[in-house]
């Protein structure tokens, strides 16, 4: 089965644009593009930052522009979304029925195990936060289902992108929560977005990974004093990954200067068996 990424969609109200482009118009091509894949995905996941500001009308046109996508889709929570908005504004099933605090959840409707996991600490520090309550939690969810391929969704990647401005924002506990990864090894994927680019990491029989954004980004390379030095252009895009009985593998698709999308990279096979 294949599961589609999307991340970053920065989604503003109608009328508004998101750094000077029409974001909600990119999120539409990329959901022509996913609905377009053979085979269709079994399901698509949104890793964050769905609003740009974390209001309502932001994620009304979110859902709007979703409803267009053919498979099911699930949602968490980035550091620019405000959790108990998006929330009202989406169905419950979206984010798994998660009611209180943070939103977490498990989805155990597929061949593959999908876990969405908020590290959204107070706003606007835009580092993530595992409290030991959290890691708990993942810990025991994936000992409750040790024989079944996972994914594990979180929004800011929780590995060192060498992207040093925002890898001062910090994850905290990294490290506590690749030791628990690492010894799940069902655990096939860790997949976040937040930098607008493509990194990863080996985590044992896990690859940690993030997508691009839906909309094109300029990255800064370096960031200092409140100026960039070195921006580097990335192009909309989003992720896609299969899970076979030989492993998981992750392309990257990208949109082209004709408006298509086409494979930009792969990622080899790694993970649950």
């Amino acid at each position: 089965m294949t599961i589609a990424q999307l991340t970053d969609t920065h989604i503003v109200r109608d009328g508004a644009t998101y750094l000077g482009i029409d974001s909600t118009r990119y999120l539409a091509e990329t959901i022509d593009a996913v609905n377009a894949l053979e085979p269709q995905p079994t399901f698509a996941v949104v890793t964050g930052d769905i609003a740009n500001s974390g209001r309502d009308p932001e994620y009304a046109r979110f859902r709007e522009t979703m409803s267009a996508l053919r498979v099911p889709y699930f949602v968490i929570p980035g550091n620019h979304d405000d959790r108990d908005r998006m929330r009202a504004a989406l169905p419950p099933e979206t984010y798994g029925g998660s009611r209180d605090g943070h939103v977490r959840y498990a989805i155990d409707d597929f061949a593959v195990r999908l876990i969405g996991l908020d590290g959204n600490a107070a706003r606007p520090w835009p580092g993530a936060y595992f409290d030991r309550a959290a890691l708990a939690w993942l810990d025991a969810t994936l000992a409750a289902v040790p024989d079944k391929p996972t994914i594990v969704c979180v929004h800011q990647p929780p590995f060192r992108t060498g992207l040093h401005y925002l890898d001062a924002g910090g994850f905290i506990p990294r490290r506590r929560l690749r030791r628990i990864v690492e010894a799940s090894p069902h655990v096939a994927r860790v997949i976040s977005g937040h930098i607008h680019c493509v990194r990863h990491a080996r985590w044992r029989d896990a690859l940690a990974i993030t997508a691009p954004s839906t909309a094109p980004q300029v990255v800064p390379l370096v960031f200092s004093a409140g100026r960039a030095f070195g921006v580097r252009h990335e192009r909309a895009g989003f992720a896609v990954h299969e899970f076979t009985s030989a492993g998981a593998t992750t392309t990257i698709h990208r949109r082209t200067s004709s408006g298509s999308y086409a494979i930009d990279a792969v990622f080899a096979s790694a993970g649950a068996r």
